[in-house]
C-alpha cells in the first residue's frame, strides 16, 4: 500500500513539473492580464464616478468674477480668498480674489466696474450710493447688497487709571481711531462715538493704524485707542500686558436710539459681549458692538450667479469655518441674512426668499 501512495505521489509531481514546464512565460502572463484587468475596472470606476462629481457642481452660469478683499494676511483677504475658491470649485463661476485698501476702495472698484463683487462694512456701501461722507461729489448707484458674514467687534481703550469711563467723556480727548479712508475709522469708531453721542468733530482725531494706536496709549500721546477685529484682538492683547487698560463700554439702548437717527448704521450693527478676562486684569464683562461684513456686488452679476454664491457659502459652511473661525458667522442664523443697507439684488432676494428670510430694500 505504501509503495502505490509513493508511485502516485511521484506520478503527481512528474505531472505537475510538465505543465509548470509547458506554459513558460504564462504564468507572467495571466499576471499582466489579471492587472489589465484591475486597471481597466478602475478606470471604468472613474468613469463612472466623473459625472457624480460633475453633479455636485450647483447650477450657475460660466462667468468669470473678481472680488475685493482687503491687504493680504488679514481675515478678510483670508477669507474672502477661500469664498473665491469655494465658489470655483462648486459652481461653473471663476472667481478670483484681488487684495485691495478695503472697504472705501472696494466700493470705488466695484461701482466703476473694475470689481464684481466687494468685501465691505456697511454703511459705507449706502454712503457709496447716495454720495455723503468720503464719497461726497461722488455716486454708485449700481451697487447692490449680496449677503452679510462675520462681525467685527470695535473697542475703545483707555488707561486704567484715566478719568475716561464712558464714550461721552471722549470729547475733546485725543483718540487714535484709525487712518483715513479705514472701516476702523469711519464705521467702527464712528459708530461707538455716536453710540456714546458724539461725532469725529467732538475728538481730537490721531491719525494712525491699530500698531500706531497702541503705541501712542502707551507712549502718552494718545487718551484712548480704537481696535477692531475678533473679541480678541492681538494689539489689545499686548497692551494689556504692558500697562493696565480699561475698554469702554457702550451704554445700554444705544443702538435702539441709534436707530432713529441713522438707521443704515444701526443695521450693520449688535451687541457683544467681551467675557471677563479676556484682557489681563479684566474683571467684568465689557459690553461693545459688533459690526457686519457685508458683500456688495454690481448690479450687471447675473442673478443666477448671485443666487450660486450665496448657495456655495451656505452649502459648505464646514469648509468656510476650517479657512477661518470667523466662517462660523455665516449661517442663516446669524449674519448672512444681516447687514442689508441698500438695495438687495434680486438673486439674493430670491436665495433668501427660498430659505424662508424675507430681504426688504431699505431705501425704498
Amino acid at each position: 500500500m505504501k509503495r502505490m501512495i509513493s508511485v502516485f505521489l511521484a506520478l503527481t509531481m512528474v505531472l505537475s513539473l510538465a505543465a509548470c514546464s509547458s506554459s513558460g512565460g504564462s504564468s507572467s502572463g495571466s499576471s499582466t492580464t489579471a492587472a489589465a484587468t484591475t486597471a481597466a475596472a478602475a478606470a471604468e470606476e472613474k468613469k463612472e464616478e466623473a459625472p457624480a462629481a460633475e453633479s455636485e457642481k450647483i447650477e450657475s452660469p460660466s462667468e468669470d468674477l473678481v472680488m475685493g478683499t482687503a491687504g493680504a494676511g488679514g481675515t478678510w483677504y483670508v477669507l474672502g480668498s477661500g469664498i473665491a475658491n469655494l465658489i470655483s470649485k462648486y459652481t461653473n463661476i471663476n472667481m478670483t480674489a484681488s487684495s485691495t485698501n478695503g472697504t472705501v476702495e472696494n466700493m470705488r472698484l466695484v461701482g466703476a466696474g473694475r470689481l464684481d463683487v466687494g468685501m465691505v462694512q456697511p454703511p459705507a456701501d449706502y454712503d457709496a450710493v447716495v454720495g455723503r461722507d468720503l464719497f461726497e461729489g461722488e455716486s454708485y448707484p449700481n451697487l447692490r447688497w449680496m449677503c452679510g458674514g462675520h462681525y467685527s467687534i470695535g473697542q475703545i481703550a483707555v488707561p486704567a487709571d484715566s478719568d475716561i469711563k464712558t464714550i461721552a467723556d471722549l470729547k475733546g480727548k485725543r483718540v487714535a481711531i484709525g487712518t483715513v479712508g479705514s472701516g476702523v475709522r469711519h464705521v467702527v469708531g464712528y459708530g461707538l462715538l455716536q453710540l456714546g453721542g458724539l461725532d469725529l468733530d467732538d475728538i481730537e482725531i490721531i491719525s494712525v493704524n491699530q500698531d500706531q494706536g497702541t503705541e501712542a496709549l502707551q507712549d502718552g500721546t494718545a487718551d484712548a485707542a480704537v481696535y477692531s477685529g475678533g473679541i480678541l484682538v492681538s494689539g489689545l492683547l499686548n497692551l494689556s500686558e504692558s500697562m493696565d487698560v480699561r475698554i469702554l463700554s457702550v451704554p445700554e439702548g444705544s443702538i435702539e436710539e441709534l436707530e432713529k437717527t441713522n438707521p443704515s448704521l444701526a443695521a450693520a450693527m449688535k451687541y457683544v459681549t467681551i467675557p471677563a478676562g479676556t484682557y489681563k486684569n479684566q474683571a467684568e464683562d465689557v459690553t461693545t458692538s459688533g459690526f457686519i461684513t457685508a458683500y456688495t456686488v454690481s448690479d450687471k452679476v447675473s442673478d443666477e450667479a448671485v443666487y450660486a454664491m450665496i448657495e456655495t457659502i451656505y452649502q459648505h459652511y464646514d469648509e468656510l469655518i476650517e479657512i477661518s473661525t470667523s466662517g462660523s458667522e455665516y449661517t442663516l442664523e446669524e449674519g448672512l441674512a444681516s447687514g442689508c443697507t441698500i438695495t438687495p439684488h434680486p438673486g439674493a432676494v430670491k436665495w433668501f426668499a427660498d430659505h424662508g428670510v424675507t430681504i426688504e430694500d431699505p431705501l425704498k
